[in-house]
């Protein structure tokens, strides 16, 4: 029987390493993305210079 307990518990934390790697990808995209809409935005040339 605790062989099975120590199996569980070796999967639950691949599991959580997994899903941390998910949220950290996420963070790390949202950011890049930001950061990338706000320099193309700052590099648009103005229209009349009012735009």
């Amino acid at each position: 029987m605790a062989d099975w307990v120590g199996f569980g518990d070796l999967q639950t934390a691949q599991l959580d390493k997994a899903n941390g790697r998910t949220v950290d990808t996420i963070d790390i995209v949202s950011r890049c993305e930001s950061r990338a809409a706000a320099a193309q935005h700052k590099a648009r040339p103005k229209v009349l210079g009012i735009f």
